[in-house]
């Protein structure tokens, strides 16, 4: 067995006998909704964690990435992640596990059934073309510690398959039916290092403390020039447009 899927059978290990007719209605009705919406690209899976199973797996699957959606349902996680981008599935696992550990640790039940979480990854097409999702999963099926097994997600390509930071929540619908998050972990650092230069990561580091250029040149003894340069390209390979973009971001997920 891959070490991927033991990892994961790891963090979601279960003693719990599951009974499929306990979702079933839950998932005919699921079907008849995604039968009557129009195709994007986006897809509905129905994933049982312990097992490493699809309970279901939406119409556009097929459509979205071009992957069959027979070797879903037969082979569940084997053959997804064997699609995964490599270098983002360690910290997947990571960002499973945190979810997971904050979960149990920081919820109390009545709260778990309440939750939505998102993270984000990338895939590789039937064509070996990666594409950037976005997953939004609920969990629908708890076993008797609590822990949730079975979950309801939305998948939804967002990019091109170029590297982003990958980011994991944990939201909380509250009393007033208003979305708190209660848990973000940013795994942004990490993507940054794989993408960077150490120069790169120095710049990076002064401009979301709020160094200008001039300063920047100053402290590390180079030319504004290079300065200017070296932001231009970090811009780029972080898909972001300006400076203020940079320290707005870097601030948010309290980054340097």
């Amino acid at each position: 067995m891959d070490a991927n899927i033991v990892s994961y059978s790891k963090i979601f290990n279960s003693n719990n006998n599951y009974n499929g007719e306990l979702v079933k209605n839950y998932i005919d009705r699921l079907k008849e909704l995604d039968y009557h919406t129009p195709s994007l690209e986006s897809f509905i899976l129905v994933t049982n964690t312990s097992t490493q199973s699809y309970e279901y797996v939406g119409k556009d699957f097929e459509l979205t990435l071009g992957l069959q959606r027979n070797s879903m349902i037969s082979n569940g996680l084997n053959y997804y992640i064997s699609h995964y981008h490599p270098d983002d599935l360690p910290i997947l696992l990571k960002a499973f596990e945190d979810l997971m550990a904050f979960t149990m640790t920081k919820l109390k039940l009545e709260q778990r059934r309440r939750v939505v979480y998102s993270w984000n990854y990338r895939i590789r097409n039937s064509n070996g073309a990666y594409k950037n999702m976005q997953v939004q999963q609920t969990p629908i099926f708890f076993d008797a510690d609590g822990k949730p097994i079975i979950g309801y997600s939305q998948n939804t390509v967002t990019g091109n398959g170029k590297c982003r930071p990958i980011i994991a929540t944990c939201k909380f619908l509250n009393e007033d039916n208003i979305f708190e998050t209660l848990y973000v972990k940013n795994y942004y650092y990490d993507s940054l290092v794989a993408l960077l230069s150490k120069r790169e990561l120095e710049i990076i580091s002064l401009i979301a403390k709020g160094n200008t250029t001039k300063t920047i040149a100053g402290y590390l003894n180079i030319s504004h020039q290079t300065v200017s340069s070296h932001r231009k390209n970090i811009l780029s390979k972080i898909e972001l447009n300006s400076t203020a973009e940079i320290i707005a971001y870097c601030n948010k997920y309290d980054i340097f």
